[in-house]
């Protein structure tokens, strides 16, 4: 293997620290085993100058190939591997290997076939690269380990392998890391004095401006659709998808076996492939582990197929099962443990979403799912040595695990606003789910047509509703812009992804750090002359960011008229400020003013709009 370093140490097989065996001097005694039978002849460090925040790879090469006669690799409780690294700073980091084979994907753009639409529609564009996916597995399958290291200089690390419960194997070794182009980068996390937003490792705001891709949809190129929608999605600045491990697309149990994956190990490749690529064009993923229909026989039925099905040789009489199922949970866990071992090192895996709908599932009991959800969350919490955020959907605005403090955030859901105004409603909702669970409320599904795309690109082909969501998630008390789904077939077909810019552009000059934060649809003593005109935005200490528009304009009315001379008033302490003004598509700034505050409030004119204007005082 090119670039590989060995690492070799050969130490005799014993029992867990807890009640120590000296196999040294007698290693035939039960709980050891003699050197010769010993699982891995060496560690492979694939990674040829390890840097700081950047993946590093290690291969874990067998004496003999013996693993998968022994047992499932992906049972973490009948064969565990796991890491412990040690930093120069003395830092314990845990990571859990995982079962990997190698592989190649490539696309055969010479492939003369058409696609088909995977669970919807497949894109035929001849400007897009088109062809047939293919991968190719290679070598022996194996254990890997992946570390993303966060300080320079030289690590240790022990490899410990305990085979049903017994310490059987422990190999130490180091290795130097140097700095990296970029600083190590935590991850996401929730802003921890007002709770209402995310922040970055610097402690800079991150909103969430992006939508729905939920799987690939196209039967040919499948992976390579991300590298369509992401350059596009980069293209408009937009930063974030969420993405699900659909049964058609990246699920992992959907196999052979509910809890051996090696028949899913294409799934595992596509998956390293999109959350690469996720990083590559600087967009966040949140991963939806579980969808509805897996353990639903009306609601998107899939349960009749389902691997975890005892019809199917799985272990499971009924879907609602699954929740309460001391087994179901313990091999859920494995594959949890299997999902942090290969996707945690990902500076761009933004949070686990439990499930999508949680409530569609058969049999629904609101206790036994909480106490899953809780319990689920609190292992991930306690195996993720990254940290990553937990949270999970239910099919409506509210759910019982979101008051849960091990959900760090909630995803409402609702397709309602079809004969409702988005910017005008959407905001109080947010407001209340806020006040309701105190954490950032993330809508990350919202629409005006929950049937299909083609009939939400004919009410609203322009993708006004889309602009809209935007806005009035990112500026009505929300987390992020509120997102869309029907990506495939009504985002990406009609060219949408302009709508993203505005949001995005303006979401990057928001400075929510301060003490005290308003929003200024509630504000005391703020008011707009024109009684067409509402404002939405947020007052911070003495910074005020903006957005007014039109309030009866929606996606089936846009006969509107100019709005001149619209006079706004907020409360501000007094002072001299700039305001200045955005164009809402572009994020383009449109005028710079002088502003004084003398009186305790911000009084001023907007420049002339007809649908929408964005401003900021500071």
């Amino acid at each position: 293997m090119i670039g590989a370093v060995w690492l070799l140490v050969g130490l005799t097989a014993c029992k867990p620290p807890e009640d120590p065996i000296d196999c040294s001097t007698n290693p035939n005694q039960e709980g050891c085993i003699v050197e010769e039978n010993k699982l891995f002849a060496r560690i492979d460090l694939l990674s040829e100058n390890p840097k700081v925040n950047e993946t590093i790879e290690f291969a874990l090469v067998e004496e003999t190939a013996q693993i998968k006669s022994l047992g499932n690799p992906f049972d973490y409780d009948f064969l565990k591997v796991m890491a412990v690294f040690t930093t120069p700073s003395a830092t314990e980091v845990i990571v859990p290997a995982f079962w990997y084979h190698d592989y190649t994907i490539t696309l055969n753009t010479s492939w003369p076939g058409n696609p088909t639409g995977i669970s919807g529609r497949a894109s035929t564009d001849p400007n897009e690269p088109q062809g047939l996916e293919t991968i190719v597995l290679s070598g022996d399958p194996h254990y890997r380990i992946r570390l993303r290291p966060s300080e320079a200089g030289l690590h240790q690390y022990q490899i410990i392998v305990t085979l049903e419960g017994i310490i059987v194997q422990i190999e130490q070794g180091s290795f130097l890391v140097s700095e990296g182009e970029v600083p190590y980068s935590e991850s996401i996390r929730i802003e921890p004095n007002h709770k209402r937003n995310f922040i970055q490792s610097d402690g800079s705001l991150f909103l969430p401006i992006g939508q729905n891709l939920g799987w690939y949809t196209s039967s040919t190129r499948q992976s390579y659709d991300y590298d369509v929608w992401f350059a596009k999605m980069n293209e408009a600045e937009a930063n974030f998808a969420r993405i699900w491990m659909a049964t058609w697309s990246f699920c992992l149990h959907w196999g052979n076996k509910f809890d051996d994956f090696s028949s899913k190990m294409n799934a595992a490749a596509r998956l390293d492939r999109v959350l690469g690529l996720a990083a590559e064009y600087d967009i966040q993923i949140m991963l939806t582990l579980l969808n509805h229909g897996q353990f639903s026989a009306t609601v998107n039925p899939q349960w009749h197929n389902n691997p975890w099905n005892s019809a199917n040789g799985g272990i499971l009489d009924y879907p609602s099962l699954f929740f309460t199922s001391h087994e179901a949970k313990r091999v859920y866990k494995n594959q949890l443990m299997y999902l942090i071992g290969r996707y945690a090192h990902n500076t761009h895996l933004f949070a686990w979403e439990l499930w999508n709908e949680v409530d569609w599932t058969d049999n629904f009991s609101s206790t036994a799912v909480y106490m899953w959800h809780i319990e689920m969350a609190q292992f991930l919490k306690a195996h993720d040595p990254y940290k990553h955020m937990v949270t999970t959907s239910y099919k409506g605005s509210t759910g019982g695990a979101y008051a849960s403090p091990s959900i760090d955030f909630a995803n409402p859901h609702s397709y309602d606003y079809g004969s409702k105004s988005l910017l005008n409603e959407l905001p109080p909702v947010l407001d209340h789910l806020f006040s309701t669970y105190q954490k950032p409320i993330f809508q990350s599904e919202i629409g005006i047509n929950w049937q299909s795309g083609s009939q939400t690109a004919s009410a609203d082909p322009t993708g006004i509703a889309l602009k809209q969501q935007l806005w009035a998630g990112m500026m009505g008390g929300g987390a992020g812009g509120a997102m869309n789904w029907w990506w495939d077939s009504f985002v990406h077909p009609n060219d949408l992804y302009h709508r993203f810019t505005g949001p995005s552009r303006f979401s990057k000059l928001l400075d929510l750090d301060g003490s005290d934060i308003r929003q200024l649809r509630t504000l005391f003593g703020t008011s707009v002359g024109n009684i067409r005109v509402n404002l939405i935005g947020y007052r911070v200490d003495s910074r005020i960011y903006g957005y007014l528009y039109d309030n009866t304009w929606r996606y089936n009315n846009t006969t509107l008229l100019t709005k001149q001379n619209v006079a706004v008033e907020i409360p501000l302490s007094n002072g001299t400020y700039q305001i200045t003004f955005y164009n809402t598509d572009t994020g383009a700034m449109i005028q710079t003013n002088t502003l004084a505050v003398s009186s305790g409030k911000a009084v001023f004119t907007a420049p002339s709009f007809m649908e929408d204007i964005a401003f900021i005082i500071e």
